[in-house]
């Protein structure tokens, strides 16, 4: 029900931005300078809105995966750590397994045979 409710929103959501993108199409100007709104010094345009709200859109994204890239430093790290040590343990494991599995030297005058019992 959750995954229904939350697919509804997205449409929802995603027509009514496409109705808004359409709707806007007249070309503007965008401006970063706040000091002079008759002959900014640094203006892209004129560009149609929708244009412009979808470069934002997309330097948004591109901006916070790279944040997101950034932030998981630590954790990358501490995964590539923690497989290293797996990789350890298990040559660890396999060096003990085999050396367990070998048949103890014999120890000289000492005989490895069982002794038979003979019944009578």
């Amino acid at each position: 029900m959750s995954k229904f409710l939350f697919s509804t929103f997205l449409l929802l959501f995603g027509l009514i931005f496409l109705v808004f993108l359409v709707a806007n199409r007249e070309p503007v100007m965008i401006s970063l300078d706040p000091l002079s709104t008759e002959d900014p010094a640094f203006a892209f345009g004129p560009l149609p809105l929708w244009a412009a709200l979808v470069m934002t859109l997309f330097i948004g994204y591109v901006f916070g995966g790279v944040g997101m890239w950034l932030s998981g430093k630590h954790t990358r790290k501490k995964a590539s750590e923690r497989k290293q040590e797996i990789k350890r343990l298990k040559r660890e494991i396999a060096a003990t397994a085999k050396a367990q599995s070998r048949p103890p030297a014999p120890i000289e005058g000492d005989s490895q045979l069982p002794a038979v019992q003979q019944q009578a």
